[in-house]
């Protein structure tokens, strides 16, 4: 009963905060700017000491200043480490145990003693790693500059090629649209803050520690100026860029990859994924002054610099930071380090955010980052209807239009401002890991608890009929769930072909065995086999449906479309609630990561019940799956990293929580002729490490091109109608 009156009294102050923050209504003094979007964080002087003048630490962390609470932290969380790795010691230990046991007493050579061999093999990596985290003490360390080790080899990525072009100029505003939900937070952690419209605002603007060269796939410098990496290949050093800021002017030092920590893995933020994410993936974390940060890796692996590259929280951001996180942080817009941040005052509730280009900005004369984020101000309209959107940029309202879809690119374009050479259509080729996108099918409820009705579904899914009428051929089906990542993509997984026989057959052995009048099949008390597909409103996914539900009674499924917005669908798959779901998670190189995904962790409780809030959203449980996603963490040679991303991919296909979808390896958009983007021998139009070219921040606005245009609009005028195709370079782009 208490945590009922809990539950409830949380989602009323999260409806109260949406709506005071909606309507602009502020309370006494500040109440209202405590929750309002123009709320500016106090000095650094307002925060209380990290640390006790009699604390062991060097000098440099006595000065510093974080949230509330941090005192004590660093004591609790390597407590809490210590605790994670003893627990984990014994459990691991017994595992294998059991695994020697069954081992020993299954016949040679028969598939059980195979499988207890690698159930074996897999858990004593893990039992090896554990023991080794255990031999190097605390996970959180601070120590003094002149300790870093002597024998460093420092790299600083410079001698990749330019990026963007010298001919851009600075100034004017892009102008997009965007056919989703307003998010319902601004949060960069916390509840609901996955949301899609978050990639915008923080992941593509801010800049990571270390980053992969867009044109090239090599290590190039993000914060950090240079790195290091041990000889043993686990633990990375960082030097932070002295001149680094955050938007708001904030220096960036080690202390905010402290906070982070911090915060993220406060009960506070509500955000289990952070302690998975810490606990699992690092095992120690040493600060060397306010400049030098060192992370020790699990285990070592390729690209250890990329995965050891931690994010940063701008300390005094959180000078707030509490038990209502979530509802006093709600709309408050975190600073980034990257060259935009959220215009506050150019939000409007429900219909647009804007982005302004920082003042100033520390990177805006460094090598890779000088001749992006030219534009002003980017500004992005929701807008629901795909028609309104088309007139919108037909007008000139909007300056780039999304034009994938077949029907749009092949007649929706057939527009006057086309054939005047006003609007330009371009057709970019891209190297990319390809989104997940397709059918998630939940595992911790009927119907599809069944692994027979799984695969029964799979064969009633004619997706290749939808690529065939609705993409006109344009598209193509996915097989692995993680695609599009190069030689860590197994291509020799195919999704099951449709087939009403196979579809049948499955079902018959599911315990649906009676044909009614309408041609469904029923179980023989009369259930009815029905299966309810969430997906966002979009009348592409419904165009799909109608395909998919005219196919799929053919196998005597009853195919059901249930469309809400991006906000209640990513809540409800996220929280396990629906049966079926059009869906997919966003992928970023070099490799794969499946344990977010499929990690058993994330699926149940302890007590059995689904686990919410997690990225695991099909509830699968599967430990053979288990120990190939711990092989792909442990795998430190190329060959090795390659072998165990195929392995686990087979068993990923094999659960059936999941119909492949569909993609394209392209990008089709239309812009206004005023958009440029450069043409440089190493950099033509965006390197082909960008799903959507924007994402790049390369191109830029010619106001007198603009104007040129707009005037011969009005004039009656015409330019050679143009169209833009980038092809993928002639020589094959290999990541190091």
């Amino acid at each position: 009963m208490l945590r009922a009156l809990h539950r409830t009294a949380r989602r009323i102050l999260l409806v109260t905060a949406a709506v005071i923050a909606a309507t602009g209504l502020t309370g006494c003094d500040d109440e209202g700017k405590a929750v309002g979007l123009g709320w500016q964080h106090p000095s650094d002087l307002t925060l209380p000491p990290g640390f006790d003048e009699n604390a062991p630490v060097p000098t440099y962390t006595k000065k510093w200043h974080m949230p509330p609470g941090f005192a004590g932290f660093p004591e609790r969380w390597n407590a809490r480490v210590r605790e994670y790795v003893e627990t984990n010691l014994e459990e691991q230990k017994q595992v294998c145990a059991d695994a020697m046991v069954q081992y020993l007493t299954s016949a040679p050579g028969g598939a059980r003693q195979q499988r207890a061999k690698m159930r074996f093999q897999n858990t004593w990596q893990n039992l090896m790693s554990l023991c080794q985290r255990k031999g190097q003490g605390d996970y959180l360390v601070f120590l003094r500059p002149n300790q870093l080790p002597e024998d460093l080899e420092w790299q600083d990525g410079l001698d990749q090629p330019e990026l963007g072009s010298p001919k851009a100029t600075k100034g004017g505003t892009l102008r997009l649209a965007i056919q989703r939900s307003f998010p319902s937070t601004f949060r960069v952690f916390g509840p609901n803050s996955n949301n899609a419209f978050r990639r915008y605002i923080y992941d593509d603007v801010d800049i990571p520690l270390i980053r992969l060269h867009p044109g090239t796939g090599k290590l190039i410098p993000g914060t950090a100026d240079r790195w290091a990496v041990s000889k043993d290949g686990r633990t990375v050093y960082f030097h932070i860029d002295e001149n680094a800021r955050f938007s708001d002017g904030s220096k960036l030092t080690t202390r905010d990859f402290i906070t982070s920590l911090y915060v993220r893995t406060s009960p506070n933020a509500q955000e289990p994924f952070y302690n998975n994410y810490y606990m699992g993936n690092f095992s120690k974390i040493e600060v060397y002054g306010n400049h030098y940060l060192a992370v020790t890796l699990s285990s070592a692996r390729p690209y250890a610099p990329l995965y050891a590259s931690l994010p940063p929280s701008c300390t005094s951001f959180y000078a707030e930071f509490g038990p209502d996180y979530p509802t006093r942080y709600l709309w408050r817009v975190a600073p980034t380090t990257g060259g935009y941040t959220v215009n506050p005052y150019d939000v409007v509730m429900g219909r647009q955010v804007s982005l302004a280009r920082v003042a100033d900005w520390w990177a805006a004369d460094r090598k890779y980052t000088r001749y992006s984020c030219n534009v002003d101000h980017i500004v992005y309209q929701f807008v629901s209807e795909n028609t309104k959107m088309r007139e919108l940029f037909r007008l000139g309202q909007l300056d780039i239009f999304n034009a994938r879809e077949a029907d749009i690119w092949y007649e929706g374009l057939e527009i006057e401002p086309v054939h005047r050479g006003m609007i330009q259509r371009v057709h970019f080729s891209n190297i990319w890991p390809r989104n997940c996108f397709g059918f998630h099918l939940n595992c911790s409820q009927p119907p599809f608890n069944d692994k027979v009705m799984r695969r029964g579904f799979h064969y009633a899914m004619n997706v290749q009929q939808v690529l065939n009428t609705v993409f006109r051929g344009d598209y193509t089906r996915l097989g692995s769930y993680f695609s599009g990542f190069g030689q860590y993509t197994d291509e020799s997984i195919r999704a099951l072909p449709f087939s009403p026989e196979k579809a049948r057959e499955c079902f018959a052995r599911a315990g649906y065995t009676e044909e009614g009048p309408d041609g469904i099949l029923c179980k023989p008390d009369g259930t009815r086999l029905q299966v309810v597909m969430s997906s966002r409103i979009d009348p592409l996914y419904t165009n799909c449906m109608n395909i998919l539900r005219e196919e799929a009674a053919l196998c005597g499924l009853d195919l059901r479309l249930d469309q809400t917005d991006d906000t209640v669908l990513y809540t409800r798959v996220k929280a396990k609630q629906y049966q079926a779901a059009i869906f997919s998670w966003g992928f970023s190189p070099p490799l794969p990561d499946p344990a977010p995904f499929f990690d058993s962790s994330y699926a149940y409780t302890a007590d059995g019940d689904p686990m919410p809030g997690t990225t695991n959203i099909t509830a699968t449980n599967s430990p053979s799956l288990d120990r190939a996603i711990l092989a792909c963490r442990a795998a430190t040679t190329e060959a090795d990293a390659v072998a165990a991303h195929h392995h686990a991919q087979q068993l990923i296909a094999n659960t059936l929580a999941w119909v492949p979808g569909w993609t394209t390896s392209y990008w089709r958009f239309a812009q206004w002729r005023w958009v440029r983007w450069p043409d440089e021998p190493d950099c033509r139009f965006c390197p082909p490490r960008y799903y959507d070219p924007v994402d790049s921040h390369l191109y830029w606005i010619d106001e007198k091109m603009k104007e040129e245009t707009l005037k011969a609009r009005s004039s009656g005028e015409f330019f050679p109608e143009e169209d833009i195709e980038i092809p993928l370079p002639s020589e094959p782009v290999v990541a190091p």
